[in-house]
């Protein structure tokens, strides 16, 4: 995500952010029903929501996370619970910057798994390189580990509404294991080029 487009996407929140207007989910759902609690978990994590405690989820108050909770409240109503969504707001400076700060670490977390698994289709480059595999199905391989990289880039970016720190390293990790994988594809079709006159 380009720094325009998360600008953009601050800017979409309205001012909500500037506001500090939040939105708060509270749950519950029968005791017997430990898949559903998985997975309304699951889905909360999934939009990015900071878990205040058990069954109780927070977001940046926008159109978008109202629309999500929305739909979530049906699903945990489906599996026979109740749910209840309020809006809210900072009640202090204090509150609100360890608020964002935890949203930012959250982010941060998954910036750093980016990182790490650039890290690891870098790796797999080189050692495909030194066992000396330049192999349609090993570059065919690599790039789709790189792709698993870049969709889950893509998806902590679209929760990271603060501008968590960790962003500038996942996306330069990202872009070396993408120029990585561009020169292993060449070297694969030269290979395979050689390969195919001799």
């Amino acid at each position: 995500m380009t720094q325009e487009s998360k600008d953009s996407s601050l800017a979409s929140l309205g001012t909500s952010v500037e506001n500090r207007a939040w939105l708060l989910l509270i749950y519950r759902v029968p005791k017997d029903t430990a898949s559903a609690r998985t997975s309304i978990w699951r889905e909360a994590r999934r939009l990015g929501a900071l878990s205040l405690q058990h069954a109780i989820f927070l977001l940046p108050l926008s159109a978008q996370n109202r629309l999500d909770y929305e739909r979530l409240c049906r699903r945990i109503e489906e599996y026979g619970g109740e749910a209840t969504l309020l809006e809210t707001a900072s009640p202090s400076d204090e509150w609100h910057e360890r608020t964002v700060a935890r949203f930012n670490a959250a982010r941060d977390e998954e910036y750093q798994e980016v990182v790490d698994e650039a890290e690891r289709v870098r790796e797999e480059i080189e050692r495909e390189r030194r066992k000396g595999k330049f192999t349609f199905a090993e570059l065919e391989d690599v790039e789709s580990q790189l792709e698993r990289v870049r969709k889950y880039l893509g998806k902590a970016e679209a929760r990271d509404v603060f501008g968590a720190a960790g962003h500038a390293q996942a996306v330069a990790a990202t872009d070396e294991s993408g120029r990585e994988c561009e020169a292993f594809a060449q070297q694969v079709y030269a290979c395979q080029r050689v390969d195919e006159s001799g």
